[in-house]
């Protein structure tokens, strides 16, 4: 919410407000309203097919990294229906066996980011126009992931798990 200097009811700008219980929150002094961080929600989805992973490359990155599924949840839509859509728009890839695996919070970001893993039976791919590429990758190889990445962090939690 670093981007939000003006009330969003009367237009003035806002002010800095310690709060009684010690925060410091964006506040407008004319309407009395304090405007808390709000994240938005976002889904990461880990898809595996028996010992692969599905990686995908956006068309906009410039780095040489790929990544997970992922996208925004749209209003009246849970995580789970998030991840499910994203999954089948970006890849065309069904998912069944669909469970949380944690939540993550970027610093750089306004985002609260639910990481999930889901299987699939299905290793033909889709790919939507946003993505460069789509591919299956061995979960016994390196993988091409940034390093302190969501996606190395979920994947480094389903590899743990395999042990």
């Amino acid at each position: 919410m670093k981007q939000l200097r003006y009330c969003c009811l009367c237009g003035r700008e806002l002010i800095v407000k310690t709060l009684h219980n010690g925060s410091s929150e964006k506040y407008c002094p004319d309407c009395d309203h304090v405007f808390f961080d709000e994240p938005s929600p976002a889904v990461i989805v880990a898809v595996t097919r028996r010992d692969r992973i599905l990686l995908t490359r956006s068309v906009e990155w410039k780095h040489p990294y790929w990544g997970l599924v992922a996208g925004h949840v749209k209003s009246g839509e849970t995580a789970e229906e998030a991840a499910i859509r994203e999954v089948k728009e970006e890849t065309g890839v069904p998912i069944f066996n669909l469970h949380i695996l944690g939540t993550y919070a970027p610093g750089n970001r306004d985002l609260l980011i639910i990481g999930f893993k889901a299987e699939t039976d299905r290793a033909s791919i889709t790919k939507s126009q946003e993505l460069e590429r789509a591919d299956w990758f061995s979960l016994h190889d390196s993988l091409p992931l940034r390093p302190d990445s969501t996606a190395a962090k979920i994947v480094a939690k389903i590899l743990a798990k395999a042990d």
